[in-house]
């Protein structure tokens, strides 16, 4: 009996290994697109004083990434009139706050732009790999760097040298300063087949 299931656990598993188009999904916190407008009158402050984030006169926290810090503070003080587009996260502790996409300093006109909605296809022209050597994402033709979750590694694999993908997610500059794409969905262009979906 413990020979027959070991034997059908070592055929599921190969089975899976060579599923080129299968699905991988994980579980995504719900995130709401929202647009806020209002006065800073704060900025909020990381454990070691970075700033990552401010506070409006209406209650709302508006969160961006620490690296981002710089590019913000020169955009925007404290009473400076703002736009902010994002969506409405909630936190570990249940706490309610906005995730930056754009934040527009409405007196001047001056945009940040934290993340941007992208959607953009093209053929694979070289696949990325960490430090460690793991797979962690692909260069497309058009210049656009897609960074990928660990998950995606084995269907990615799978794909042809050359193929042409559907990458629609957000475009965003990491704390080194370099820009790449963190994706939403990844379509086989060639079989119409969603193979990431987040």
């Amino acid at each position: 009996m413990r020979v027959a299931l070991t034997m059908l656990g070592i055929l599921a598993i190969g089975a899976a290994l060579l599923l080129p188009d299968v699905s991988y999904a994980r579980p995504q916190q719900i995130e709401t697109p929202v647009t806020v407008t209002g006065t800073v009158t704060d900025f909020k402050y990381g454990r070691r004083g970075e700033v990552e984030g401010f506070y409006l006169d209406n209650g709302t926290e508006v969160r961006f990434p620490e690296h981002r810090a710089w590019e913000v503070t020169q955009a925007v003080t404290i009473g400076t009139p703002v736009l902010v587009e994002g969506s409405e996260r909630v936190g570990r502790r249940g706490d309610v706050h906005v995730k930056a996409q754009v934040i527009t300093n409405t007196s001047t006109n001056t945009r940040v732009v934290i993340e941007e909605v992208v959607n953009v296809g093209g053929q694979i022209v070289e696949v990325t790999y960490s430090r460690s050597g793991r797979m962690n994402g692909f260069v497309l033709n058009t210049g656009d760097v897609v960074r990928t979750p660990p998950p995606l590694a084995r269907a990615l694999a799978a794909l042809p040298a050359d193929a042409s993908v559907q990458v629609i997610g957000m475009r965003r500059i990491d704390k080194n300063g370099e820009q790449h794409i963190k994706p939403d969905t990844i379509t086989n262009r060639a079989t119409g087949r969603v193979i990431w979906t987040r």
